[in-house]
């Protein structure tokens, strides 16, 4: 995977401390007798973590692995309490897992906006106008919860695009997502994984006395792999098949050997993790438009895998396509 796109990281985290007690006597002109009006030190920010669907990658983290809180502020005199310090919101994209050094799981970020404390400020010391304040060890502030921590992204998508450099991947994501995109011809167009939303329109029946049938839009998200097996930019990229239902293996006509290329993209499924094999896969044929005259006899793959053949520069076949996923999308 291309160094710019970062999917795992460490950073270090830390809540604020609380700020420290006050102590501190009013003198009384009436009285010999002064009374204590130190004001309670402020409680620190907590680390707050929240879901952001805008943001793809753990880039924003690259150049600030340090996120701390804001203290608690020193109680003051005349009873005052400190003020709290400020909480630090750290956004990440969803499928973003959060873990310890150690791998265990703190928080899964799976829904857009939502908020979660990953580790709370510390509390305030008590100044000696508090009801509770018995002694010194009472003003210092406790401090906050510090820890490295690892993210791991891993991205959210209904469909896959899987194949070897200059399979016709970018020009199929352009044509699905109905992009005008200018896309090379030659290997390693795509560095990094690529992210698009398609819709489709499937008709439904609907129960009534005269049984019409309507259209109903379905929304996907797809995403688009780098060039798999070759320059090892097959295997790291593969843990982002896990929130796929479906997987396009997509090999172009011009390919020496079809049977080969889908064999060792299968492989690489084995090699990685053998549940794969088990989503719904769907092989596409790509670069139909450059057989000349009659279609060539393609070699028929031993799979049960559906097999179809397209042409990305051809409206209807990429309408299939869309339907094709609409039907095998829960």
């Amino acid at each position: 995977m291309s160094s710019n796109f970062l999917d795992y990281l460490k950073i270090f985290c830390k809540s604020g401390d609380g700020g420290a007690g006050k102590i501190h006597f009013l003198k009384n002109r009436r009285s010999k007798r002064s009374l204590p009006d130190g004001g309670n030190g402020g409680n620190g920010g907590n680390i707050i973590i929240k879901g952001n669907k805008r943001l793809k990658s753990l880039n924003t983290f690259k150049q600030k692995t340090h996120n701390i809180a804001e203290k608690g502020e020193i109680g003051g005199s005349n009873c005052k309490n400190g003020s709290n310090g400020k909480d630090l919101l750290i956004e990440v994209p969803l499928g973003t897992t959060i873990k310890d050094i150690n791998n265990n799981i703190l928080l899964n970020i799976h829904k857009h906006k939502k908020s979660q404390i990953l580790f709370k400020g510390g509390k305030g010391g008590k100044g000696n106008s508090d009801s509770n304040f018995r002694s010194k060890l009472d003003l210092n502030g406790s401090p906050g919860k510090s820890k490295w921590l690892i993210l791991e992204l891993i991205i959210y998508a209904d469909v896959g695009i899987i194949g070897f450099p200059n399979s016709g991947k970018s020009t199929l994501m352009a044509k699905l997502a109905a992009l005008n995109t200018d896309i090379k011809d030659y290997p390693f167009t795509t560095t990094l994984p690529n992210i698009v939303k398609s819709k489709s329109k499937t008709k439904t029946k609907t129960k009534t006395k005269t049984k019409t049938k309507t259209k109903k839009w379905y929304t996907f998200i797809i995403l688009e792999f780098t060039g798999i097996v070759k320059k090892g930019l097959g295997i790291n990229v593969l843990k982002h098949t896990k929130y796929n239902q479906v997987i396009l293996i997509i090999i172009s006509v011009e390919s020496k050997n079809i049977w080969q290329e889908y064999n060792l993209i299968l492989q690489e499924f084995k090699t990685y993790e053998k549940s794969l094999l088990f989503k719904q896969i769907i092989i596409l044929i790509s670069k139909s438009d450059l057989l000349s005259g009659k279609k060539m006899m393609l070699p028929k793959l031993p799979t049960q895998e559906k097999t179809v053949l397209i042409s990305c520069f051809k409206t209807k076949e990429i309408n299939k396509i869309k339907k094709i996923l609409a039907n095998n999308l829960n």
